[in-house]
């Protein structure tokens, strides 16, 4: 075989089959090496250069497996990780940062949560020393990697407080008009807020303990026992769910902007069903909630009944003693890390929209890939024994 592919030996194609055949797909790989390899599929030619269409239509492909994309995207960052950063940030750069009325008029009364007068102040001032005048550039991002960086009035500042105040400014631009929704998604990617990337805070939650606390819902509340398995489903905000019960509207269809297209508030896609929140803008984003599809018959007999947040928490927290609906999402983060993978799909579902790895023009393909695998996640919490949903009203007797 080595005479062979050194031309030391010809011989027609039907010998070199009959050749072939003595020899196992790792033994014939071994032998021709990856350079060989390569230019036996045509990749580089015999001068040593590359067929570019070629390769840029194997990358095509790849980039629809889901697998094969988080390879790629892995070998890029570990590879190319400052260049990588440099391209991101290219397109969108050269921004001045100037503090104006219109600016301040939209921390203190437009964002989702308007900041305090006081919180104003230490922005303002912290802009004013350390933002003010200069242009968002890579020089900029290389500073605010450390943890401190001396200002203009040779003050030191966290560059936690400075990268927060920054996103609040794209997020600005980006309300006002001034940027398009992918230009924004990038720009929080390169510019990571104080909880980009967080762990989840470390608290001891048994399984004992949640499985107590549903069981207990469904005994004396199923109203909040179906608010708390959408939370345990989800991984959103407890926040969110309640606000999407109160105004729950199914038949609704919106466009979304990033998607490209049409949806209606409700999808259900036989595995499972996704309800649409369109808040991923908020300071605190989500887009969308996704639970088991038996759930919907809860969902239509109770939405009408829940309390006000602050009721529902007095009830569960101070009268039945039971798990808060934040250690129910952070318990259901865990356990959704651990059986889908620390990934962009994970964050996607749970809307951690801050740590996504990649920009809007991706998210089509995140959706996708969250309906093939967000069901293994619902067997996971079956496996626990936190979702009786089928069975529910015989094991609590309702």
């Amino acid at each position: 075989m080595w005479r062979l592919l050194n031309r030391e030996v010809k011989l027609n194609d039907e010998k070199l089959r009959v050749l072939l055949n003595y020899l196992s797909p790792e033994e014939f790989q071994a032998v021709l090496g990856s350079r060989r390899l390569l230019e036996s599929m045509g990749i580089i030619r015999h001068d040593g250069t590359v067929d570019y269409p070629i390769v840029i239509e194997i990358l095509r492909q790849a980039s629809r497996d889901e697998y094969l994309k988080q390879l790629i995207i892995r070998f890029v960052v570990e590879n190319f990780r400052e260049d990588l950063k440099r391209y991101i940030g290219s397109s969108v750069m050269n921004i001045e940062l100037k503090w104006g009325e219109d600016f301040e008029r939209w921390l203190t009364e437009k964002k989702s949560k308007p900041i305090s007068e006081r919180t104003l102040r230490d922005y303002k001032s912290v802009f004013a020393d350390c933002l003010e005048g200069r242009r968002l550039s890579n020089e900029l991002l290389k500073q605010l990697e450390k943890k401190t960086v001396i200002c203009d009035s040779g003050k030191e500042w966290s560059t936690s407080w400075i990268r927060q105040i920054l996103r609040h400014y794209v997020r600005y631009l980006y309300a006002s008009g001034q940027l398009d929704w992918d230009d924004y998604s990038r720009l929080l990617i390169v510019v990571p807020g104080r909880r980009y990337g967080r762990k989840l805070v470390q608290k001891p939650i048994r399984v004992d303990d949640v499985l107590r606390t549903i069981k207990t819902l469904g005994e004396n509340r199923p109203d909040i026992y179906t608010l708390y398995l959408l939370i345990l489903s989800s991984g959103i905000r407890f926040e969110h769910v309640l606000s999407a019960l109160k105004s729950w509207s199914p038949d609704e269809e919106l466009y979304v902007i990033y998607l490209s297209r049409n949806i209606k508030r409700l999808e259900c896609l036989g595995t499972h069903c996704r309800y649409y929140l369109g808040k991923e803008k908020d300071i605190k984003p989500a887009a969308f909630m996704f639970f088991p599809g038996d759930l919907l018959e809860l969902i239509e007999e109770y939405r009408d009944k829940l309390p006000s947040k602050r009721r529902i928490e007095k009830i569960v927290i101070d009268r039945l003693k039971l798990l808060p609906p934040s250690l129910i999402r952070t318990f259901a983060l865990r356990e959704m890390k651990k059986a889908l993978g620390d990934n962009d799909v994970y964050r996607f579902i749970a809307g951690k929209f801050g740590e996504l790895s990649v920009s809007a023009r991706h998210y089509m393909d995140l959706l996708e890939e969250a309906d093939n695998v967000y069901v293994k996640y619902v067997v996971h919490l079956r496996t626990l024994g936190l979702l009786w949903v089928s069975e529910q009203r015989d094991l609590f007797g309702n």
